[in-house]
């Protein structure tokens, strides 16, 4: 989750989970970590900002972004993607000292020309469009979903050709396996 907690005998604590294991904090710029219930109980960690379940978006594909771990512009966007996406539609997973972070569509509000420039360079697949003017930055996936209309005989065919390629059909599209 990477949540940003505060308490008032630490600057910071992030709550994480590796793996399926135990939930844990780490204090950022340090191998820090302690406990779920340690910090609750003993640090009195309180969270910044609550997390809400939204609707989950059906629309094929993610875009990826690859984050320093320990940078001021990555907990900047771990808070705007906090406020303002669902989180539903992220997956984050640690690997190597860097976020990798999967996301659905979304259009982000308040973001400065700097943070949107960092989420651009750290964008891995998918589009960014950012716009001075209303200091909003689009993220898209790369995947576009496609509505065509075709005979009974040519999607029996297509279904017969993927078979032998070695994909299969899908809500009308051929997809690897």
């Amino acid at each position: 989750m990477y949540q940003r907690f505060s308490p008032s005998s630490i600057p910071e604590a992030r709550l994480m989970r590796k793996e399926l294991g135990d939930w844990d904090f780490i204090v950022p710029g340090t191998e820090d970590t302690f406990s779920y219930m340690e910090g609750i109980y003993t640090h009195r960690l309180t969270t910044d900002n609550s997390i809400e379940m939204g609707k989950y978006s059906t629309k094929p594909g993610y875009a990826v972004l690859n984050l320093p771990a320990v940078y001021s512009l990555t907990y900047q966007t771990m808070h705007l993607f906090y406020h303002q996406v669902s989180v539903d539609n992220l997956y984050m997973e640690w690997l190597k000292n860097r976020w990798i972070i999967h996301m659905k569509d979304a259009r982000l509000n308040g973001v400065s020309v700097e943070l949107a420039d960092f989420i651009k360079r750290s964008a891995k697949q998918g589009r960014m469009c950012y716009v001075p003017e209303y200091k909003a930055l689009g993220i898209k996936s790369e995947e576009e979903p496609l509505s065509v209309s075709l005979s009974a005989d040519i999607k029996d065919w297509l279904h017969n050709q993927g078979e032998q390629t070695g994909k299969i059909m899908q809500a009308d599209c051929l997809l690897p396996m």
